[in-house]
């Protein structure tokens, strides 16, 4: 029934990217949203995936990215983008604590989207990460965040209204 009900929702709002709200089916203590950043020339998104994991607490960044002739999409680990520092990794590398994920976004039928998600696009209904749950696990072994391979589900549209952010659906 709860699949059922997130399906439904999805099916009905088209939300900006940077507005998308979004959690792990199975497990939503394990949420995902897009903020937007001044990325460079070399991350064309302009914006930067918060995967934020409840039971513990630690949020992992990660850059959109297009995979070229591969014809993958994909997204690379980044240190924190709320940081007064922070800036962009070089493309060629960089601080990238995880590495990178192959990402797999889909609307509300499921079609695959071949593209990433950008500042200012429709964001996807679902989003795939094959292996976040392996990468979170592995990284650091004192850190460790499990995730099960799953599809994280648009769940809200947080629209900006006169300054003010408001969540339309959650």
């Amino acid at each position: 029934m709860f699949a059922l009900a997130i399906l439904a929702l999805a099916a009905s709002i088209e939300c900006k990217v940077e507005d998308a709200q979004y959690a792990l089916r199975h497990n939503p203590a394990i949420t995902a949203t897009f903020r937007p950043v001044d990325s460079g020339r070399d991350w064309p998104a302009k914006v930067a995936l918060a995967v934020h994991f409840g039971d513990t607490n630690r949020t992992y960044w990660w850059l959109p990215w297009n995979g070229g002739t591969n014809d993958r999409q994909n997204v690379a680990s980044t240190t924190d983008v709320t940081l007064p520092d922070w800036k962009p990794p070089s493309p060629d590398g960089g601080p990238r604590p995880l590495g990178d994920l192959e990402y797999i976004g889909t609307n509300a039928h499921y079609e695959v989207i071949d593209d990433i998600p950008r500042r200012g696009g429709i964001a996807p209904a679902h989003m795939l990460f094959p292996s976040l749950g392996d990468k979170t696990w592995h990284w650091n072994t004192a850190l460790r965040d499990s995730a099960p391979k799953q599809f994280f589900d648009l769940i809200g549209c947080a629209f900006h209204h006169a300054g003010a952010k408001v969540s339309e659906v959650r």
